[in-house]
């Protein structure tokens, strides 16, 4: 099912640009064709600026938001003249390899502080026109939509829409094997400004440098840049959401669902002859546009009511947008989705605190705690969802002893005893855990017409 037209759409498009958006809801065929004068014009690249966050990582360059301002009228005419003449050229972004949690390393490009504004318009103009056409399986990337508001849709159909078997799924590699001219017909079936296509080809060949060396992108779309969620969303838009919609859910004997959040997706079936159908076509379907089934991340899984009452048969688990999701009760004995924190991704994030605690003893006890009280706010913004309580709470508590060792190590004399820590605790020194969003769904009885409860 699409998107549903409302203003609540467009509370979330930039003023400037409802128009686009009213025009592609009216006219989904419609391809626009002068679009470079919306990226140039100054009023734009200022509002584009003034979105940078000012903390960020800088580029090739070294520029940041800070130097960038020294003499910003004059930078900002000089940009938006070298896109009028499409003489502006992005520079290659600074690579860098962050480490995931099997091990291994992944790419992240940073680009120049310049490439974020120019980047930061046409993903603004190209949301303005897609959003109407994106299905409503699609959560990633999208104004108004959340991680949260995928997993509150997981529990919604398991729960209500008699799904028994889950499929769960892991692109190998997407960010590094999008297809460059697949993505230009796709992005060309709703865009026809040459200026724009070719502004959005420069970024993509741009390239990028590693320890110094630069290297040339043949594939792909730069992961750190601002313009590729929606160029990713747009991709997966036809390769995966459309087919499933129009093509695969209308062959399914009963309910088939998809549930994506960026290229994380799982799909939720009634029938099991359904979901191991989807995953052969599935790879078919990949396979067509130059992407590739992970296999050692897929699997089919037996998750539902049914499966909760199978003797002698555990239930399975599934990972989730950092959540492992699992079978369970509620007090009055109806099935539930339960979920809690993936324990992978507890055990880096404690890694990842313990070694910035550690590395910020000689900034003083005050950096500590304020870093400390900082990320688990964060934490628990995220991960404070209903049925999560418990791994929440263990969290906040092991960051809490975590911070009091490396306080007690800022010098050989040991200067927080645990009575001392316990009183600071008890006066808000650290965020305690916290539910922050509820996900359960009402149950289908509640919600069905004619029902007096509300």
């Amino acid at each position: 099912m699409k998107h549903e037209p409302d203003t609540e759409l467009e509370t979330h498009v930039p003023t400037d640009l409802l128009g686009f958006t009213r025009m592609a809801r009216a006219n989904p065929k419609m391809r626009f064709t002068s679009l470079l004068g919306m990226v140039w014009r100054k009023e734009g690249l200022l509002a584009s600026f003034k979105r940078q966050p000012g903390g960020k990582a800088p580029g090739v360059d070294g520029i940041g938001k800070k130097e960038y301002q020294e003499g910003f009228e004059d930078r900002l005419g000089d940009l938006s003249a070298r896109l009028r003449r499409l003489a502006y050229r992005p520079k290659p972004s600074r690579r860098v390899m962050i480490p995931k949690m099997d091990g291994r390393y992944r790419p992240l490009g940073i680009p120049s502080f310049e490439d974020r504004i120019v980047q930061d318009r046409m993903s603004s103009i190209m949301q303005a026109i897609w959003e109407p056409e994106f299905w409503d399986c699609s959560y990633g990337f999208r104004p108004g939509r959340s991680a949260h508001d995928a997993l509150r849709q997981v529990a919604k159909v398991i729960t209500n829409e008699r799904t028994q078997w889950v499929v769960e799924v892991d692109i190998k590699g997407f960010f590094d094997n999008v297809d460059h001219e697949i993505l230009m017909k796709f992005v060309g079936h709703r865009i026809a400004d040459p200026g724009f296509l070719r502004l959005i080809r420069r970024f993509l060949k741009a390239g990028a440098v590693e320890d110094g060396i630069y290297s040339a992108t043949t594939q792909g779309t730069p992961q750190g840049g601002l313009v590729s969620p929606v160029l990713a969303n747009i991709y997966l838009h036809y390769v995966l959401d459309w087919w499933f919609e129009c093509r695969f859910s209308k062959s399914c004997r009963k309910g088939a669902h998809l549930i994506r959040y960026a290229d994380d997706f799982i799909g939720c079936f009634h029938n099991e002859q359904d979901a191991n159908r989807f995953v052969v076509e599935l790879r078919t379907r990949l396979a067509e546009f130059g992407l590739e089934v992970s296999e050692e991340k897929t699997a089919i899984h037996r998750f539902g009511s049914q499966g909760l009452n199978d003797k002698g048969a555990r239930p399975s688990i599934f990972n989730f947008l950092g959540f492992t999701h699992y079978v369970t009760k509620s007090r009055s004995g109806r099935f539930m989705v339960g979920r809690r924190t993936e324990r992978k991704r507890f055990s880096k994030k404690l890694k990842e605190v313990k070694m910035k605690l550690r590395l910020l003893r000689l900034a003083g006890g005050r950096a500590m705690i304020d870093y400390a009280r900082q990320h688990l706010r964060g934490h628990i913004q995220y991960y404070g969802v209903s049925g999560n309580f418990p791994m929440l709470h263990m969290y906040v508590y092991r960051v809490g002893l975590c911070l009091m060792k490396w306080l007690n190590r800022r010098s050989q004399k040991r200067s927080m005893t645990w009575d001392k820590y316990s009183k600071l605790l008890r006066s808000g020194l650290l965020p305690t855990a916290r539910i922050v969003h509820n996900l359960y769904p009402k149950p289908a009885w509640m919600t069905q017409a004619g029902s007096r409860v509300r």
